[in-house]
Formats: structure tokens, C-alpha cells, sequence
């Protein structure tokens, strides 16, 4: 595959509500993303945070937020690392997935699924997104700063409305988006769960100061 992730051909997965994969002696982690639709969220003087992307992902493939848009390809349940900012720089979807299945953990593209993972592995959580130029531009050059994912998950797993950290991996002038990975990893602990826990992504939330 191509270093730009809009190059990619689309592959296939089982369609939403599928488990992704069986792993032995998994704990089953049950996702739903809800999402909300475009509304005002902090408003501060620098400006206004708005959620610029309110679909549901349906597709059996990676998602695509369409031309001009913002949104989100995937999530990824990746193998937890000392060195994020260095490591999710990378740029092609097809590699974290790699991380994700060498490791018995999962990734996913639809708003309705379960991924089942190996119990009591570290991981980390990245969401890789794209803010299109209306979102995170400011007349001469992308500025991710102005951007934010924030993730709110129950269970055996609470992680209540956390902003997650950006990492750049894709900003070419060229183009009229940028493709940023967005990782939460506990404070640098790394997540995990025990045999036969779960947790629910209840919300993602993709967010733009424009």
C-alpha cells in the first residue's frame, strides 16, 4: 500500500456485529460508538470547539469521511509502546494492523462490533482520523492544534471523555487534509484486561476550533 491512506484500496471485513477474530483465552471487548451530531462543546477565547464529524461508521470496509470531510478510518487496539509519538507517526493503516493481530489484539471500522482480545496484554488505543482544511487550517498551513478526539469508554475499562494525544502522520501541502493518529495509553501505563472482562467505547468524539 501507498503511504496516503485515501490511495488504499478498500479491503474487506466482516461486516458490522461480527467478531473480528477469535483469539484463545480471550476477554471479549464489545464496541459501540455513539456520536453525536455537530454541536458547540467548549467554548474558550481562542474559539469554539465543534464536533465537525457526527456519522455512524456502517461500511464493511475502511471507512472514507468522503471528499472535504473530516472524520475517522479506524480504531485500533494496538501492542502498548514506550515511544508513541514516534512509533504512531506511521502513515499506512495496513501496518498498525499488523501490530494489532501480531499482539492478539483488534481494529475495526464499524460502529457496531465486537473484537475479541487477548487478555492481560498492554495496549494502547489510537484512532486514526483526517481533518480536511475547513477544520484544521488557518489560511496558510494545517494546525493540529486545533484539533481533538476525545473517547469515553464503560465497564472493565472507564476512560471518562479523555482527550487523546495527536501524532502527525501525514501532512502534505498538496493535499487539502491532513491524517493525524490519536493514541491514549494511560498515562504511559498502557491499558489491559483481565479473562473474560469487557468494556464499551461508548463515544468518539472528533472535534475541531475553527
Amino acid at each position: 500500500m501507498g503511504e496516503n491512506d485515501m490511495e488504499e484500496k478498500k479491503k474487506g471485513y466482516k461486516k458490522a456485529g461480527v467478531s473480528l477474530g477469535t483469539v484463545a483465552g480471550v476477554a471479549i471487548v464489545a464496541t459501540l460508538l455513539i456520536l453525536t451530531g455537530p454541536t458547540p462543546r467548549i467554548v474558550n477565547e481562542d474559539g469554539v470547539w465543534q464536533i465537525v464529524w457526527g456519522g455512524n461508521l456502517v461500511s464493511a470496509a475502511e471507512n472514507d469521511p468522503g471528499a472535504g470531510a473530516s472524520g475517522f478510518l479506524e480504531i485500533f487496539f494496538v501492542n502498548h509502546t514506550a515511544t508513541p509519538t514516534t512509533t504512531y507517526t506511521q502513515n499506512t493503516s495496513a501496518t498498525i494492523e499488523g501490530w494489532c493481530t501480531a499482539a492478539n489484539l483488534g481494529f475495526a471500522s464499524a460502529d457496531e462490533f465486537n473484537v475479541e482480545i487477548a487478555h492481560s496484554v498492554t495496549f494502547d488505543i489510537v484512532v486514526r482520523v483526517r481533518f480536511n482544511q475547513t477544520h484544521a487550517h488557518n489560511g496558510s498551513d494545517f494546525v493540529d492544534g486545533d484539533t481533538r478526539v476525545n473517547i469515553t469508554c464503560s465497564g472493565d475499562l472507564t476512560i471518562a471523555d479523555v482527550t487523546g494525544t495527536n501524532v502527525v502522520s501525514h501532512n502534505d501541502s498538496a493535499l487539502d487534509y491532513i491524517w493525524i493518529n490519536v493514541y491514549w495509553d494511560n498515562g504511559g501505563a498502557g491499558y489491559s484486561i483481565n479473562k473474560d472482562e469487557t468494556f464499551d467505547v461508548d463515544e468518539i468524539s472528533i472535534e475541531a476550533k475553527f
